[in-house]
């Protein structure tokens, strides 16, 4: 007679531990699990891809030649940055909008217009700018380089904000992640073969980069063009396109401007934070950099989806004006987040001394112990990786744009005093402060403005 109620007892807490299960799933429903699982694919297809790309490149030329490969792939990618407005971002807030068919399809239109222009000015400087800042720097590479670097970010970037944000809206992010993946494995095939044919220099790392980005991106852009025929009709056509753009940017200048701050200052933990370092630190030291870089990005993409999938469904939130609701979510979201994050830090923490000890051998023998330092910044940004997301979707990218000017200050005071202080080390901190500052003072400043409640 006894047991029965124990067995009861036990049924009890079962049902109640499923309970609390399915309440736990349910508080994150900010995420559609379809749209994960394809994100997860392009980011794991690029993580592993791209960071195998950029791990070849570095065991196979060495730390001096590595060096001058990551410095001169840095000024391209920061130039980008510069004229880069979230076009993706922007293309989803715009046509998440009630608009009819005809406006819509002349959003989209002005959106690509946009993009194109934006990157060929970005291409327009890049070159330049690359001779100078190599030389400054005393680097010594073929002529050459600077124009295929700056062809390849141009022939991967050009036009695909829009494309992106499209297919984002649609649901097809299983295509786009699918081809994303694939350009990064053809650039490493490329790189393989050159490698077995004993090709493998600074400049054919750049060369086998170009036709691959360039080819993919027109896939890409082939495939969006499809969609939004479909959804909004016909967008071909420069007839009083001129005009339209115009229009557009009067009308979007404040969301323009304000996600172009917020790439400008995404710039310092992209790329400008290597440029810093090829200032203080020796080539050979900011390989080692490069290398603990790419690594803590390859433990970063674990979690990025989170970032990528988010917008559309805070934005249905906002939209709703549910926002005590989406508040709440939030606040048991972060919970979460953080508990992945240091669960990611730490399996990254435990992995990066095999790795460099049997892949890259003794001339990287720096990177585990920097490893920690340059990864500290993924338990304090992923809990509040949703901060961009809500201030975009609510109407306060100006907001997000000022967390970004006064973390990249404080980023770059960092990497600078760091890298000059205290070398390799100081660099590595200075770049975990530079990509945790953002994230921190945007949600300060969203419970500040009680746009969300904390």
């Amino acid at each position: 007679m006894i047991g029965v109620p124990q067995s009861r007892n036990r049924l009890i807490e079962k049902m109640g531990l499923f309970s609390r299960l399915g309440d736990a799933a349910r508080q994150i429903r900010l995420f559609s699990l379809r749209d994960m699982a394809w994100q997860y694919a392009a980011s794991f297809g690029v993580a592993i891809f791209g960071a195998l790309y950029i791990l070849a490149a570095g065991r196979v030329l060495g730390p001096q030649d590595f060096g001058a490969y990551a410095l001169a792939m840095a000024v391209p990618t920061v130039v980008n940055a510069l004229f880069d407005y979230r076009i993706q971002e922007v293309s989803i807030v715009v046509l998440s909008e009630k608009a009819s068919a005809e406006d819509s399809a002349r959003n989209m239109r002005s959106l690509f217009l946009f993009d194109v222009l934006a990157r060929t000015v970005a291409f327009g400087i890049s070159v330049p700018a690359g001779f100078l800042v190599l030389r400054a720097l005393g680097i010594d590479v073929d002529p050459g380089i600077p124009w295929l670097a700056a062809l390849g970010v141009f022939g991967a970037k050009v036009g695909i904000g829009p494309a992106i944000g499209i297919m984002r809206l649609s649901g097809k992010i299983h295509k786009y992640a699918l081809l994303q993946s694939l350009d990064w494995a053809l650039r490493l095939l490329g790189f393989g073969i050159v490698f077995l044919l004993g090709q493998a220099t600074v400049e054919t790392a750049f060369l086998v980069q170009v036709p691959p980005a360039i080819v993919i991106n027109l896939w890409i852009l082939y495939l969006a063009r499809g969609i939004a025929h479909r959804s909004y009709g016909p967008i071909a056509g420069l007839a009083g396109a001129a005009d339209q753009l115009w229009i557009f940017y009067r009308e979007r200048s404040k969301l323009l401007f304000s996600s172009q701050t917020i790439s400008a200052v995404d710039s310092v933990v992209k790329e400008l934070d290597t440029l810093i370092c090829g200032i203080f630190l020796s080539q050979h030291n900011v390989a080692v950099y490069k290398i603990a870089k790419s690594i803590a990005g390859m433990a970063w993409k674990c979690v990025d989806p989170i970032f990528v999938v988010i917008l559309p469904n805070v934005a249905a939130y906002v939209a709703d004006g549910k926002m005590a609701e989406l508040s709440t979510i939030l606040k048991k979201t972060t919970i979460y987040l953080l508990a992945i994050a240091l669960f990611v830090y730490l399996a990254g923490w435990a992995l990066v001394y095999p790795l460099a000890h049997y892949v890259f051998g003794p001339e990287y023998s720096d990177v585990p112990s920097i490893y920690p330092l340059i990864s500290l910044w993924i338990v304090v940004a992923l809990p509040f990786i949703w901060t961009h997301s809500v201030a975009i979707a609510s109407g306060n990218a100006a907001l997000q744009a000022w967390s970004g000017l006064l973390g990249a200050g404080i980023g770059i005071a960092a990497l600078v005093i760091g890298a000059a202080s205290w070398s390799l080390s100081g660099a590595a901190l200075g770049l975990s402060v530079a990509y945790a500052a953002a994230f921190v003072i945007s949600w300060i400043l969203l419970v500040k403005k009680k746009i969300v409640t904390w």
